[in-house]
């Protein structure tokens, strides 16, 4: 196996797929990229096809990629999306 772990698969009365990795839903493919990825799940390492359909090549970061999104900082509040500002209660 290539490292790839965590990842489950259902299928739908409808014909969709749904990938999910660690329970959260990773991907929904519907029509001839289901059927494709029915078909490779059956000839293959069942997790390997899985992280490969999600887009997980088995690397932990892209060439070029700082590994992270890149607003992630941003959203934790770490004051570099909106400088420091005092609020003072008015009164009266």
């Amino acid at each position: 196996m290539s490292g790839a772990e965590g990842y489950d698969y259902r299928t739908r009365t409808n014909g969709e797929v749904a990938i999910f990795h660690h329970g959260k839903l990773a991907k929904l493919m519907r029509e001839q990229e289901a059927q494709e990825f029915l078909g490779a799940v059956k000839d293959g390492d069942a997790q390997e096809v899985m992280a490969r359909f999600v887009g997980f090549d088995g690397q932990a970061e892209r060439p070029g990629s700082t590994g992270k999104h890149p607003a992630a900082d941003a959203l934790h509040g770490n004051g570099e999306a909106h400088g420091h500002q005092d609020f003072r209660r008015k009164t009266g």
